[in-house]
């Protein structure tokens, strides 16, 4: 008998009680429709994720901050505080001027460490406004990208020389809805400065930005232009503190990366890169996924007791017809083989309609809800199917199976021919 003869009896032996098979394969649908979901829930987040998250490049760059001992204990540790009487302000848990450094200290912190290329401090500056070629005036929130940094644009360029703006899609459009018009317009910043006057500043549209989490609605400034924005703005009195610098390596070699990032760390610093900010999005997201297969796992534990039951009492009611076939000359191999493509079968018909029927209700729902509740997350769809991740989950589901009809399969393949002839 060929595979596929083998395959054919198998489908036709669980028809034989068509309700019980029914039943068995609906305990598999229901384990295999809350995998489709849940997976598809988590390749959703994580589309959207990358989709925001990468539009922000930079393998040579390495973002730096001090490291912030908060106090141990207290009350969000569990541990009880002894009542100090205080003048009625609230005492914070930690001084948030530890955060931060000058820029004797930042030079300092990477003095020594081999393989830099520049180094640019996160500059502290605001906007008041943007306008484009003289026009209407906007709200403006500014950003800069530091040396190492770069940011996607659907239209123009990044970055690459002083006085310029990448400014976001989302003010393009509303200027223009030929984005690519805009490059090359003059935009004007309106600043204030610490008398409260506000003075203005001309930079050159050269791009814009692919929409994204940071550049949803930042206009990106250069390094110059930050530092120019930087010091017009400071108190004089005060000298500069920036709560972060940025480390711009002369290669993107994961060693030399590495290296510097813990001496950076030995030296009481984090130091982490693009790469590492978007693995701990990453990992929450697979933690997320794990979390909630563990509930379809668990659907599908109790729907393979069912496949065992059902090829028990198969086996029991087809006793005499085992032993005939062994008569006839059947193998015992064969015979293994029958039963267990038969649970393989259950759990492929239970697997395939319960991915059909979470890939529709997922689909169903991204049109749904997120047009009623997330409309304003653009490119957003709640549920993304995968065919990998389909391709696994039927595999798995029929591993299971297959895993639960071993037993029944060896109980047949056992069965003593003359014995099971006098089976009544």
């Amino acid at each position: 008998m060929k595979t596929w003869d083998l395959v054919k009896t198998a489908n036709r032996n669980l028809f034989r009680n068509k309700l019980r098979t029914f039943l068995t394969v609906l305990a598999i649908f229901v384990g295999a429709f809350t995998l489709t979901m849940t997976n598809g829930v988590g390749d959703g987040m994580r589309d959207y994720v990358e989709s925001q998250v990468k539009n922000i490049e930079g393998d040579r760059a390495i973002i730096v901050r001090k490291k912030v001992d908060r106090p141990q204990g207290g009350a969000r540790a569990g541990t009880p505080q002894e009542y100090k009487e205080s003048n009625g302000e609230e005492e914070l848990e930690f001084d948030p001027n530890t955060i931060l450094m000058t820029q004797p200290q930042i030079d300092a912190a990477v003095r020594g460490l081999e393989g830099i290329k520049s180094i640019t401090p996160r500059y502290n500056f605001k906007a008041e406004y943007i306008s484009v070629n003289g026009g209407k005036k906007y709200k403006a929130d500014l950003a800069s990208l530091s040396e190492g940094i770069t940011a996607k644009t659907d239209a123009g360029t990044g970055l690459n020389g002083d006085g310029q703006i990448v400014i976001p899609s989302g003010l393009a459009k509303t200027l223009d809805q030929n984005i690519a018009g805009l490059i090359g317009k003059t935009a004007t910043v309106g600043y204030k400065l610490p008398d409260g006057s506000i003075k203005t500043l001309d930079l050159k549209v050269v791009g814009v930005a692919t929409k994204g989490f940071m550049t949803n609605y930042s206009s990106f400034v250069d390094t110059a232009t930050a530092r120019k924005l930087h010091d017009d703005q400071k108190n004089a009195s005060v000298p500069d503190q920036f709560i972060a610098f940025t480390v711009q390596m002369e290669t993107n070699d994961a060693a030399k990366i590495n290296a510097v990032k813990k001496a950076l760390s030995e030296k009481g610093f984090e130091a982490d890169t693009i790469a590492d900010n978007e693995k701990r999005t990453y990992d929450a997201i697979g933690i997320f996924k794990t979390g909630m297969n563990l509930f379809a796992m668990v659907a599908l534990l109790a729907a393979s007791f069912g496949i065992i039951n059902t090829l028990v009492i198969a086996v029991l009611e087809r006793t005499k017809e085992i032993g005939l076939q062994k008569a006839l000359g059947m193998g015992r191999g064969k015979i293994f083989a029958i039963f267990s493509l038969e649970s393989v079968l259950i759990g492929f018909w239970g697997a395939l309609l319960g991915a059909l029927g979470g890939i529709a209700a997922g689909l169903i729902t991204n049109k749904v809800l997120v047009k009623v509740y997330a409309e304003s997350f653009e490119g957003f769809s709640l549920f993304a199917f995968k065919p990998f991740s389909i391709a696994g989950i039927m595999l798995l589901v029929c591993g299971i199976a297959f895993i639960a009809g071993v037993m029944p399969a060896l109980r047949a393949s056992r069965l003593n021919p003359i014995e099971s002839l006098r089976y009544e």
